[in-house]
C-alpha cells in the first residue's frame, strides 16, 4: 500500500516537471530588438569632357594634322574631341553654345554653306556632336553634310548664345565598368568658308568657341 502511495507521488512530480517548459513558453522571460539603419544608394557620377579643342579655317584646303593620325584637307577642321559617360546610371546632356569673332578678324560668319565661291571673305561654321560606340574620332560616322533640321547641327553665329536641351542620352556603364555602345559623344567644328576672298584670309581671322556642358542623372525608366 506504501508502494502504491510513493509510485503516485513520483508521478505527480514528473507530470510538475513536464508542464514548466509549456508554461514558460507562454510567457517569454526575456525580450530583444533589431536596429534597422537607411543608408541613400547614391550612384558614381562621371563623365569625361576634353577642356580645350583647336579649329582651323583652311579655306584652300591644306593638309592639316589635327590629331587623327591622318591628314586632313577639309576647309573648316577641329582637333579631335569627344564625352564619354563612364558613371553607374544614364546621363542627360545638355549644351550652351557662346561664339564671337577674334577681336581683329574682318571675317563674317553666314548662316548658310558658302559653297566655297564669292569674294566676300565669309566662313559657314556649325557644331556638331553624335553618339558614339567608340571616342576614336576616325571611325565616327559623322553627317555628310549640314542639316537645319538636326537639333545636333548648331550653327556658330558672332555673339551667339545658343543652349540645346536633351541633346542624347548617354547609356551607364557596363557591368564590367566600361563606357557602353552609345556611351561617348564626339564633336566638332566642320563648315567651309570662301576660297578667294578680295580681302584676303590672314592669322588675325578667327573664331572663339565655349561650349558649355550640362549632365543630369535619370531613372532607368527614361533612358
Amino acid at each position: 500500500m506504501r508502494q502504491r502511495r510513493l509510485l503516485c507521488a513520483v508521478l505527480a512530480l514528473v507530470l510538475l516537471l513536464s508542464a514548466q517548459p509549456t508554461a514558460a513558453a507562454l510567457t517569454p522571460p526575456y525580450s530583444q530588438s533589431v536596429e534597422i539603419k537607411g543608408d541613400a544608394l547614391v550612384p558614381i557620377i562621371s563623365v569625361t569632357v576634353p577642356t580645350s579643342a583647336e579649329v582651323y579655317i583652311n579655306p584652300l584646303e591644306l593638309p592639316v594634322d589635327i590629331g587623327t593620325g591622318r591628314r586632313d584637307y577639309g576647309q573648316i577642321l577641329s582637333t579631335p574631341a569627344c564625352i564619354a559617360n563612364e558613371s553607374e546610371v544614364a546621363m542627360q546632356v545638355d549644351l550652351t553654345l557662346t561664339a564671337s569673332l577674334k577681336e581683329e578678324s574682318t571675317m563674317r560668319l553666314v548662316t548658310s554653306p558658302t559653297g566655297g565661291s564669292g569674294t566676300e571673305k565669309q566662313a559657314f561654321i556649325y557644331f556638331e556632336i553624335v553618339q558614339s560606340d567608340t571616342d576614336r574620332v576616325r571611325y565616327v560616322e559623322w553627317a555628310t553634310a549640314y542639316d537645319p533640321t538636326n537639333p545636333r547641327h548648331i550653327v556658330i553665329q558672332d555673339g551667339m548664345s545658343a543652349t540645346k536641351t536633351n541633346v542624347m542620352k548617354l547609356p551607364p556603364v557596363t557591368p564590367r565598368g566600361r563606357v557602353a555602345p552609345g556611351g561617348y559623344a564626339p564633336f566638332r567644328m566642320t563648315g567651309d568658308a570662301v576660297t578667294n576672298p578680295t580681302d584676303e584670309w590672314t592669322e588675325k581671322d578667327g573664331i572663339n568657341v565655349a561650349v558649355a556642358f550640362t549632365f543630369t542623372p535619370l531613372h532607368y525608366r527614361d533612358w
